[in-house]
């Protein structure tokens, strides 16, 4: 297994860009090393400049997740056409582990953690601005936090620099410890990706 789903504590950092180029991550332990790369493939020129030119946000976008010595082990798609609120995660050859499904907004934004059958394995119950989400397991159990870092202002809105951070507070089974590796991606996809604004 790799150190990407043993690690109880991750940080999960997106480098500063122009906005809805190309969607690019890595990913550290506690300790800040490095355990894994993740990013779209094959992008052409003219694709990044047309999301930088006209938005979209991470919608049907696929971000495939390696490990440092670029072994291939997880994929999250955030699905088209869904108003941002269904995420895939599969296996490197493309099994579906399980998905992120929106649930509502009212109070924060919530979505339901679901198994490949699409069976609920947990939630994230997601405070009203979107930036801390606790994750509960199938038992009511507080079971991880995944929280978003804010940045800075200019940062924030003018370019995909995120952070996030992950912290695990007792050994999960499958897929809900995959899931919760994958939020951040997933969230970031889903909620944040749309700032996909021109830049002069």
């Amino acid at each position: 297994m790799s150190d990407l789903f043993s690690s109880p504590v991750l940080r999960v950092d997106q480098p500063r860009g122009v906005p809805g180029a190309e969607s690019r991550y890595r990913v550290f332990d506690g300790n800040g090393t490095l355990l894994a790369t993740a990013g779209e493939r094959d992008i052409s020129r003219l694709r990044r400049a047309a999301r930088t030119a006209g938005g979209g946000g991470g919608s049907g976008r696929t971000v495939h997740v390696e490990s440092t010595q670029g072994v291939p082990l997880i994929s999250v798609q955030a699905q088209k056409g869904t108003g941002s609120g269904d995420t895939h995660v599969s296996t490197a050859d493309g099994a579906l582990i399980g998905s992120l499904r929106k649930i509502g907004e009212k109070a924060g934004y919530q979505y339901m953690l679901l198994d490949a059958a699409e069976r609920p394995v947990g939630r994230l119950d997601g405070s009203r601005y979107g930036y801390k989400f606790p994750v509960i397991d199938g038992y009511g159990n507080h079971v991880a936090q995944v929280d978003k870092k804010l940045k800075g202002v200019a940062t924030e809105l003018l370019t995909t620099a995120d952070r996030y951070s992950v912290e695990i507070f007792q050994p999960l089974h499958d897929p809900l410890r995959v899931l919760v590796v994958a939020t951040p991606i997933a969230i970031d996809l889903m909620l944040y990706e749309g700032k996909d604004w021109p830049i002069g």
